[in-house]
């Protein structure tokens, strides 16, 4: 007793004027190959496999039949050049952070970057001229890891450079 063939897997994609169907069976015989129109499938024989494909659009006729080693591939002229429909796509599974409601244009409360820069902004604005003169030289000499506001103390000397601890401190040279 003889065994149906498994169904060959294929795939199948549109253009505006086209649709291309590739059916996966190997070596196959191009004079062996017969395609037919039924109704809305395209039915593809061959020695090895016998495939039935639902076109995603009313076609016109056959324009082209390749066969190659990997596959047969069967071209169609559509009825109506338009465009494809786009794919079913399932609803997309709501998670736990679809229910945060966070906004992200409000300022941010707490500590943060935004309430740093505005406390030194404040801080400079609110300072007399030698503690800005301070702040600006020790920021510089020191790389941006030290801020003093004592000129007395920046004004006589100058800044080191003061890696975080567990850091190493370098020089940037072009």
């Amino acid at each position: 007793m003889a065994t149906a063939s498994p169904l060959p897997r294929h795939d199948c994609y549109q253009t505006t004027d086209k649709v291309v169907v590739s059916v996966y069976v190997k070596n196959q015989a191009a004079d062996q190959v017969q395609v037919a129109l039924q109704g809305s499938e395209l039915v593809v024989r061959a020695p090895d496999a016998t495939c039935a494909v639902a076109l995603p659009a009313p076609v016109r006729d056959v324009c082209d039949v390749r066969v190659v080693p990997t596959k047969i591939e069967v071209t169609l002229t559509k009825g109506t050049s338009a465009a494809a429909p786009p794919p079913n796509t399932a609803p997309r599974r709501a998670s736990k952070w679809d229910h945060l409601d966070v906004d992200e244009d409000a300022p941010p409360t707490g500590s943060g970057d935004a309430e740093l820069q505005a406390f030194f902004q404040k801080l400079y604005a609110d300072a007399d001229p030698d503690t800005r003169r301070a702040m600006v030289k020790s920021f510089q000499e020191s790389g941006g890891t030290a801020l003093s506001t004592n000129w007395d103390e920046v004004g006589r000397k100058t800044m080191q450079v003061q890696a975080p601890q567990g850091m190493e401190a370098r020089r940037f040279e072009q």
